[in-house]
């Protein structure tokens, strides 16, 4: 039985122009790094540059400039830490629900004044909102690291007619890919996972 192959390491950057990215492409060609594992996104003002760049040099157009490190292990996409977030405020609400119940049959116990008849009533509204709330805010504090969040310097530089960069490569190769981006005109250059 052969060892699961380790998950890959994304090397990201912007580029600030075509130009640039041009020079950031054939740094990482020229250290080893395979066409297929290079990947090339831009906004929609600049989708037809780098469909340039991606049939210039083989790469993929496949990433988002709103999102480049989609995919990266360790890191939650946009929709994945939303649903953390969701999944922390219904069970928060829930867990309010049930705590609001409970004191509101305890009689010695007084956290606002509400007529005994609409007691559980109040009590269980107002622990569904503020479990809620704290169920929502650890969704979102306990989840991993959402991949908008970790590239956010990538994706500014983006909004500003630049490029996304990203090659998936081994953890040994990583650091020599970061090194060559950063050598030929790449921003804001940065791996995921990060290393220790």
């Amino acid at each position: 039985m052969q060892a699961p192959s380790p998950a890959p390491v994304f090397v990201a950057c912007a580029a600030a122009d075509a130009d640039a990215a041009g020079n950031a492409i054939r740094a990482l060609l020229a250290a080893g790094i395979a066409p297929a594992d290079i990947s090339v996104g831009a906004p929609p003002h600049g989708k037809d540059a780098a469909d340039a760049l991606a049939a210039e040099f083989g790469i993929r157009h496949d990433i988002e400039a709103d999102d480049p490190l989609a995919g990266a292990p360790g890191l939650a996409s946009a929709a994945a830490g939303t649903e953390s977030i969701n999944r922390g405020a219904v069970i928060g609400s829930f867990c309010g629900i049930v705590v609001g119940l409970a004191l509101a049959l305890a009689p010695r116990i007084e956290i606002m004044p509400v007529a005994p008849q609409h007691r559980a009533l109040a009590y269980a509204l107002l622990f569904f909102v503020v479990g809620a709330l704290a169920g929502a805010t650890l969704g979102g504090a306990l989840a991993p690291q959402r991949s908008t969040h970790a590239a956010f310097r990538i994706v500014d530089e983006v909004e500003h007619r630049g490029f996304a960069l990203v090659a998936r490569v081994d953890g040994a190769t990583a650091p020599l890919a970061a090194k060559a981006l950063e050598a030929n005109g790449g921003l804001h250059v940065m791996s995921a996972p990060t290393s220790g």
